[in-house]
């Protein structure tokens, strides 16, 4: 096979490029990249996508008004495969909740921020309610957005992807 066959196609993320995605019913959700991955390309990015469903696409900076529904740590996936499609650039980020996670090691747990930054040892509260780092396939993602409005079922793994759950595990704010 020759190398242009074979070469994977590049697809650059940057904080701040907003993405469209498709509900069933042909109307469009929307998602930003709020942090990139730590991949050269920006693979594996943090995203959040914004609650509502529009018939046409609105002005991009309409959208980044609105509010947040679902936000976390993800994969490429559904960009490399031309399902989610980057459609203006440089837009402001959305205001959500990083959570923060925990870590072991050497036998003690500590508190790292959304990026995986060590912040400090974590409080036995903290052990209690943080979750190690996690992230969820962009499927997840586009399910639970069908899910808020009407064309799935919601279920629990969704609950980790809202804003909501974040801000309760936001417990180091400001490091």
């Amino acid at each position: 096979m020759s190398d242009e066959k074979t070469r994977r196609k590049r697809i650059s993320l940057n904080e701040g490029d907003l993405f469209e995605l498709v509900v069933p019913d042909g109307r469009l959700g929307y998602g930003i990249i709020v942090k990139r991955g730590i991949l050269k390309n920006g693979g594996a990015p943090y995203i959040a996508i914004f609650g509502s469903v529009h018939a046409g696409r609105p002005d991009p900076n309409w959208v980044v008004r609105d509010d947040v529904a679902l936000a976390g740590w993800t994969l490429d996936s559904l960009f490399y495969h031309g399902h989610w499609n980057v459609i203006a650039r440089s837009l402001p980020l959305p205001s959500i909740p990083f959570p923060n996670f925990k870590v072991e090691q050497d036998g003690r747990i500590y508190v790292t921020d959304v990026t995986g930054a060590f912040v400090g040892e974590a409080s036995q509260a903290e052990i209690e309610l943080l979750d190690y780092q996690f992230s969820r396939t962009p499927l997840l993602f586009q399910d639970a957005f069908e899910a808020l409005h009407g064309f799935q079922t919601w279920n629990q793994t969704h609950d980790k992807l809202t804003p909501a759950y974040s801000k309760v595990r936001a417990t180091r704010l400001g490091q």
